[in-house]
């Protein structure tokens, strides 16, 4: 395939860092105590809380440092995802340590799950017209707990970092349009917890993905929930409104520490899905490495949906949980009666007011509105019979193979 290539000044700082040799890139290493070190000066403070972090976090040091192929820019990038995320998991516990004697009340959130590119974002955000919801804007998962600079700046930093990515590879906005205030994937707030597919997305991370999809991810929601609380607290009578399609593998563990959770999953055939998630996988690890390999990327994408779809259909076989579906051919051809329908399912209250405001997002956020994103099984290496094949129980089980 013909990936992007990085515009040429980013190349050209790429070379210069390369001339400045492997003695100025030491200070990007990834190294866990001098990041540790870094973290407790930037914020003051010293407790990580529960250690469990640890062994991901070295998994992840080490794949990034051995295998992901980083050029300098990716290495700075990568070094400062994972430094924000040390001094985020730094906050949280101070946090928590100040807020011991409060009781948060849950309202019952709303989540939804689902294949990546199964309409996900398109159905979260047509939900979050209606303001009884309280989504989470793409800086807040990034940066969620203040420092001590005044005046608050962390909208401002995250918005700059998207201006950036955005320069590297103009076409990510056709592939997945993000800005730092429109609502975003609650995964992030996994990555302060060091079990997040959210760093794979970010970079060719290999033995990370292999590890996480081992890994037992209880500890990580029992902190999801209560970063979950940390956000109800601030507007208290609103529900959440989340979305990440990497619960979907996660349901037991999900379900175990949010019981009351509301859940929605999305469905689309995976000959779809499959190319358009390369597609995009590809782009976004071409803005952090130097060495992307298509092939590889897209069996490590099939293996890794295929384990996630099974640990879901488990869990929904033993326990029936009440689960949502929607299916993506519903959602484009009427999707204000699909979230009618959910509303129904979950008796939340609907007033004709939303059907205005739903009609006005799909008025202006037309489908291909940032651009068309073209892709194909076949520039992966697959072809639509082969992901059926290896698809075949999900298609089966949800009605794709007719």
């Amino acid at each position: 395939m013909n990936l992007e290539r990085l515009p040429w000044r980013f190349r050209l700082a790429n070379q210069v860092g390369r001339w400045l040799g492997a003695s100025r890139l030491k200070r990007a290493r990834f190294d866990l105590e001098p990041l540790s070190e870094e973290a407790f000066a930037l914020t003051g403070l010293s407790d990580f809380g529960d250690p469990g972090y640890r062994e991901g976090l070295a998994v992840l040091l080490e794949s990034l440092e051995d295998e992901a192929c980083l050029h300098p820019i990716g290495r700075f990038g990568m070094r400062g995802m994972i430094l924000t995320q040390l001094t985020n998991r730094l906050r949280f516990v101070e946090q928590q340590r100040r807020d011991v004697s409060r009781e948060v009340q849950l309202i019952p959130p709303l989540i939804i799950l689902g294949m990546p590119r199964s309409g996900t974002t398109f159905l979260h955000r047509l939900i979050a017209e209606n303001e009884a919801f309280r989504y989470l804007s793409f800086w807040e998962l990034m940066r969620p707990f203040p420092g001590s600079e005044d005046p608050d700046e962390r909208k401002e930093r995250v918005a700059r970092a998207l201006e950036t990515r955005l320069r590297m590879n103009p076409n990510l906005d056709r592939k997945h349009f993000i800005r730092a205030d429109s609502p975003e994937e609650c995964i992030w707030l996994l990555n302060l917890t060091f079990v997040s597919h959210a760093y794979w997305v970010a970079a060719p991370a290999y033995s990370y993905l292999d590890w996480l999809n081992c890994t037992d991810r209880t500890r990580a929601y029992r902190e999801y929930r209560k970063l979950l609380e940390y956000f109800q607290s601030q507007q208290p009578g609103k529900r959440l409104l989340l979305k990440a399609p990497s619960h979907t593998g996660s349901v037991q563990a999900l379900l175990s520490a949010i019981p009351e959770a509301l859940i929605v999953q999305c469905h689309r055939d995976p000959v779809e899905v499959l190319g358009s998630f390369n597609s995009l996988i590809a782009s976004v690890h071409r803005v952090v490495s130097d060495r992307v390999e298509p092939r590889k990327m897209a069996r490590a994408n099939l293996e890794m949906l295929l384990h996630e779809d099974r640990l879901n259909e488990r869990y929904r076989k033993e326990h029936r949980p009440p689960i949502h579906d929607v299916f993506f051919p519903d959602l484009m051809r009427d999707p204000i009666g699909v979230v009618r329908t959910i509303y129904d399912t979950f008796q939340l209250d609907w007033c004709d007011r939303l059907d205005e405001q739903a009609g006005s997002f799909l008025a202006i956020n037309p489908r291909g509105k940032h651009g068309i994103h073209r892709y194909s099984n076949e520039e992966f290496g697959e072809t639509a019979e082969s992901v059926a094949e290896r698809f075949r129980s999900y298609r089966s089980r949800f009605g794709f193979d007719g």
